[in-house]
């Protein structure tokens, strides 16, 4: 049975324990009350004592079930969280090996291209590689951001790229937990689950 199958019984059998505790049962001819089979029933409250302790037995089951198949669950993702960090362990390892990589790539590159513009040569084609120095697109060079900002601020506004500010969320979080009440944000409690 699936979690979200034992969830619909736990409801159901919720619902259930209000139905047992007032049970009344039918009554046959002479008045006496009857089980669902036609059976007379001696003594009312025994009976939904009965009933009752037969619905708590299938809660005890089901919440037994249901136990298992979480613990098997918190088993499995527990594995996942380690998993996941072992992978992001790597990741780390890797993104630094490959920082250190593309460093010594560009210093080589830069070191060639002074060596070839030294000699005066623009292309080496061999067998196994050719290369080629060639003049890529302008690109821009900012000497002085602070100056070009105020500059561009009083002349040419259009330079600039702005940027909508940013809430400082701990602050307005705080505010509203003080009881002020401000428009446009809320605060909600999210669930998490604690897996040891």
């Amino acid at each position: 049975m699936k979690l979200y199958e034992m969830a619909e019984q736990f409801n159901e059998l919720f619902d259930r324990f209000d139905e047992i505790d007032n049970y009344t049962p039918d009554t046959d001819e002479f008045g006496r009350y009857i089980d669902g089979n036609g059976e007379v029933i001696d003594d009312l409250e025994a009976f939904r004592e009965k009933l009752r302790s037969a619905w708590f037995d299938t809660l005890v089951g089901l919440e037994a079930e249901f136990n298992d198949k979480a613990e098997n669950i918190a088993v499995y993702l527990k594995s996942l969280y380690v998993e996941a960090a072992a992978m992001h362990d790597e990741e780390r390892t890797l993104h630094s090996r490959r920082l250190v990589i593309e460093q010594r790539a560009e210093r080589l590159k830069k070191h060639m291209i002074a060596s070839m513009n030294a000699i005066g040569i623009k292309k080496i084609d061999m067998p196994r590689a050719r290369l080629t120095i060639r003049k890529n697109a302008e690109s821009l060079v900012v000497d002085d951001e602070l100056g070009f900002i105020r500059w561009a601020q009083e002349n040419a506004q259009e330079l600039l790229k702005v940027k909508l500010p940013d809430i400082r969320k701990t602050d307005t979080k705080k505010l509203i937990q003080s009881g002020k009440s401000l428009p446009y944000v809320h605060l909600d409690r999210s669930e998490s689950l604690i897996i040891k």
